[in-house]
């Protein structure tokens, strides 16, 4: 099944065998934003354990090694941006607003998060589920 994956997700596949089963298979997409949102969450402590830079690093590489990146080019972010108000967008939510943006564009079938509400209003042509 073709999934993207927020960072979320990604440190629960890191923290969970049957969830790093899932990211393991073939078309699985995250953005590279992802990747700096994921390390951020590692090494600053908000797990409640602070891992090392370089251990971080390593983690994210192993479980994301052979996803695809979908991401989006300035005039598809402008064009999001533009449509932000419409959508209910706002503040902080954009992030999960562009998120949402490259996987439809990815064209995934399910976005996984463990932040569904932050995506409820926003997934159009995909479903919204916990890994």
């Amino acid at each position: 099944m073709k999934r993207c994956w927020d960072s979320s997700a990604l440190v629960d596949a890191l923290h969970d065998s049957r969830i790093e089963r899932l990211a393991r298979e073939k078309d699985q997409f995250t953005r590279p934003h992802t990747l700096a949102e994921i390390f951020s969450t590692l090494t600053g402590g908000r797990l409640g354990v602070r891992y090392l830079p370089d251990d971080a690093a390593a983690l994210i590489k192993e479980v994301t090694g052979k996803f695809n990146f979908a991401n989006l080019d300035a005039t598809q972010t402008q064009a999001a941006l533009d449509s932000a108000q419409k959508q209910g967008v706002r503040g902080g939510n954009i992030h999960d607003w562009l998120h949402a943006k490259a996987a439809k564009k990815a064209g995934v079938q399910v976005l996984l998060t463990d932040n569904h509400s932050d995506f409820v209003n926003l997934a159009v042509g995909f479903a919204v589920e916990a890994p």
